[in-house]
């Protein structure tokens, strides 16, 4: 099968989208901080082969907060013309989905958004990110979420709502490297599995894939 990626650029925000069985609901992949789009297209690929219509959503991580991050992701949301859409993140993009996710919940929307699997998200904030925010405090200006995202009592991380009435699966790597399992866990959520994997490497690996698939299909991990 021949896969085509197009780029759009639609109302200042950038995505890329490949179409697939309308029959399926679409997946939207979210990226992590200092990363962009291009990083989730070996996975789009992926669940696109099995199906699924894929957006890529693009943004510049370095230049907002989360909440301002994730208001924008929800005005993207709002914006897909299907009926029916899953959303896979990695690392902040599962903090920009949360904050999406309340944002929508109450709305009409809401009932369009289908399960969410987050990879890796730092539910309680990465002690990483709290060293070098502290070590090298001009790091907060030229990484605005960088001291949103550390683990520190009172860090916005932390303080952000938890989204209710949604289908949301956590995969956790247990030699993650830059958020602990402790942190990625979450009251309310559907699922969670454990998976061998460090943190950049994580959304690559045919373990997540799978874990991915299974919870995508059936609203479970694979134990």
């Amino acid at each position: 099968m021949l896969l085509t990626l197009a780029t759009y650029a639609v109302g200042g925000r950038r995505f890329e989208h490949l179409p697939g069985n309308p029959e399926q609901p679409a997946v939207v992949l979210v990226h992590g901080l200092l990363h962009r789009g291009i990083v989730m297209r070996s996975l789009a690929k992926f669940l696109n082969g099995r199906g699924y219509p894929v957006y890529i959503y693009d943004y510049k991580t370095t230049r907002s907060g989360i909440v301002e991050h994730g208001r924008k992701f929800t005005e993207f949301l709002r914006s897909l013309p299907e009926e029916r859409v899953g959303i896979v993140t990695h690392s902040m993009g599962g903090l920009l989905t949360r904050v999406a996710l309340c944002g929508l919940s109450g709305t009409p929307e809401a009932a369009k958004i289908g399960r969410v699997v987050m990879l890796a998200p730092p539910h309680h904030g990465s002690q990483m990110a709290e060293d070098v925010s502290r070590r090298f405090p001009p790091s907060k200006l030229m990484v605005r979420p960088l001291a949103e995202l550390s683990n520190r009592e009172g860090a916005v991380c932390r303080t952000l709502p938890v989204p209710r009435g949604f289908e949301i699966g956590v995969v956790a790597g247990d030699d993650d490297g830059k958020v602990s399992i402790e942190s990625t866990k979450l009251d309310g959520i559907a699922d969670h599995v454990v998976v061998h994997a460090r943190h950049v490497f994580i959304m690559f690996l045919p373990e997540t894939r799978r874990q991915i698939l299974a919870f995508l299909d059936t609203g479970r991990f694979l134990h």
